[in-house]
């Protein structure tokens, strides 16, 4: 299996599907909306939202929980991981036994997460580590944690104060 991830930017994603590339070749693949989906007949179990507060200086990086999100459940779902102006190390994630993870990076900005998210969780195929721009108001906390427990999705919160 091939490790498939994607690195684009939030406002892209909002006005257009984005395209899903290989990390080694950059060579299109398939459409974000062609993500495996489950089935009716698949019970969706009860999502989590744990919340990481994070110091400016913090040497914890939020995408050191990806293994962590690969273990969430049996089914196979995609790891989302949405930040501003990251990049995937495929190095780190060949050493952490992710290299056949199928991860998209998503790159954010704070005028688009909420409405990213909301899609994201929608489409109930993945898990999710965000880091979250600006201030996390109470509304939008319970907002994600209410679609996460729905769809199943376990999310991984980071801010930083």
């Amino acid at each position: 299996m091939q490790q498939l991830a994607l690195d684009v930017s939030a406002h892209d994603v909002i006005s257009t599907p984005p395209v899903l590339q290989a990390v080694t070749t950059k060579k299109a693949i398939a459409p974000v909306a062609e993500l495996p989906n489950r089935k009716p007949s698949e019970a969706i179990g009860t999502g989590s939202l744990t919340e990481m507060i994070l110091s400016e200086n913090s040497t914890i990086h939020p995408v050191q929980m990806l293994p962590l999100l690969a273990q969430c459940d049996t089914h196979t779902r995609w790891l989302m991981w949405l930040s501003p102006n990251r990049t995937i190390n495929k190095t780190w994630l060949t050493k952490m036994g992710l290299e056949k993870a199928p991860i998209i990076h998503l790159d954010t900005c704070a005028d688009t997460q909420k409405t990213l998210c909301s899609r994201i969780l929608n489409a109930a195929n993945s898990h999710m580590i965000i880091e979250w721009q600006g201030e996390l108001s109470n509304e939008d906390r319970d907002l994600l944690q209410e679609e996460a427990i729905k769809s199943g999705t376990h999310i991984i919160l980071a801010h930083r104060i």
